[in-house]
């Protein structure tokens, strides 16, 4: 009996091997967002607390310098909070585009896997045909034995 041999086992490695890239540059971009998630909250986070010690200043005594200063600094929080958002939406970008190449890495590889399945079946189906024939011709010739004795 001759063993299976699938001609694209190379091909269907590859397919595998950029699968798990793909694996490893999805789990790395959503790393990435992750981050990029925790630095947007700490964003809104320290904006939302100069808001709150703002409106604490505003009920007791408050200079015009006092308002100056934390009019600028709540302008630059807003500013990184709306910089922070920016960047967690290009983040979702990037991790939708990996999920992308991922789903067709994962079509690829499972194309030649179904492929080599229905091949593995015919070589199968190949080698039981052919040792039904051997079977065939073997009772075949027993039974012209058979008549020949009988004779």
């Amino acid at each position: 009996m001759t063993r299976f041999n699938f001609r694209l086992e190379r091909v269907l490695d590859l397919r595998e091997q950029t699968e798990e890239q793909a694996q490893r540059r999805m789990a790395e971009a959503q790393r990435a967002r992750s981050l990029q998630e925790r630095r947007k909250e700490a964003a809104e986070t320290a904006l939302a607390e100069e808001e709150r010690s703002l409106r604490r200043k505003v009920s007791g005594r408050f200079q015009a310098l006092d308002a100056l200063t934390t009019s600028r600094f709540g302008q630059k929080l807003r500013g990184d909070a709306r910089r922070e958002g920016e960047l967690l939406a290009r983040a979702d970008e990037l991790v939708g585009d990996r999920r992308r190449e991922l789903t067709e890495a994962a079509k690829q590889k499972k194309m030649l896997e179904l492929l080599r399945d229905k091949k593995r079946a015919e070589h199968t189906a190949d080698l039981l045909r052919l040792e039904q024939a051997v079977l065939d011709d073997e009772a075949g010739m027993r039974r012209s034995r058979m008549r020949e004795s009988d004779v």
